[in-house]
């Protein structure tokens, strides 16, 4: 009688670790969440939508199937910080697999936020800034971060994980304001401890951007962007 509850519970635990093994590996499926501009759209140097980095990423956690679900409704090419701002508090909504959710909703179940956001904003305000300057230029980084992290804190009431950001390339522009100015936004980045930054301007050069006047790469190099992402969020599990 005892020979037969040996071997239950010899049973018994053999089944308990192949259950713990199988959920060390299986533990984990994403439900990714990009936000922002054309840079998380994916907007090439031609204006067109094509294939952007948060597509990269979810085909990556779709091959190590580890993705749920994938939600890009919420980047726009004319997306600003304070337009996604507003869509959050007034809580937007959206259609996902053919059922009716809101951003808040969305933003509680989601295990995954990457973010590009604040290049409209910056390029729209030195447009309208007459007699532009360097005072001018700080004074508009400083109300963009101001926003930025008021945005990130309304985030932060419905999801309490890191957000991933990804910093602007140096785009080979004309305009020296615009240059200079996605360097500071790119610093004021860094300062916000609620996020995880990313930067892009080692690995994505002028030579990604195939139209002079535009301020998107190409999907290449979108694709580059994609593995910095990766490799941070590698190295993040890691430690």
């Amino acid at each position: 009688m005892i020979k037969k509850h040996y071997k239950l519970i010899i049973f018994l635990l053999v089944i308990l670790m192949i259950f713990l093994i199988y959920k060390a590996n299986h533990n984990h499926y994403f439900n990714y969440t990009s936000l922002g501009d054309g840079y998380a759209l994916g907007i090439n140097s031609y204006g067109e939508i094509d294939y952007g980095y948060s597509d990269f990423i979810k085909d990556k956690l779709q091959k190590e199937k580890k993705l749920k679900l994938y939600i890009k409704d919420f980047s726009d090419k004319n997306q600003s910080v304070e337009r996604l701002y507003e869509t959050i508090v007034t809580n937007e909504k959206i259609t996902v697999n053919n059922i009716e959710r809101n951003i808040k909703q969305i933003l509680r179940e989601s295990d995954l936020i990457t973010m590009t956001v604040g290049l409209n904003d910056l390029v729209y305000h030195i447009a309208i800034t007459p007699n532009m300057n360097e005072y001018e230029l700080n004074k508009i980084v400083s109300d963009i971060e101001e926003n930025l992290e008021k945005l990130i804190k309304e985030i932060k009431k419905y999801y309490p994980k890191k957000i991933y950001i990804i910093g602007y390339p140096e785009i080979p522009i004309q305009n020296t304001y615009i240059r200079e100015g996605i360097k500071k936004l790119n610093t004021s980045y860094q300062k916000i401890d609620e996020i995880s930054y990313i930067s892009t301007s080692e690995i994505v050069t002028s030579k990604d951007f195939l139209n002079p006047n535009s301020i998107f790469p190409s999907k290449e190099a979108y694709e580059k962007i994609s593995k910095e992402v990766l490799k941070k969020l590698a190295k993040e599990k890691n430690n």
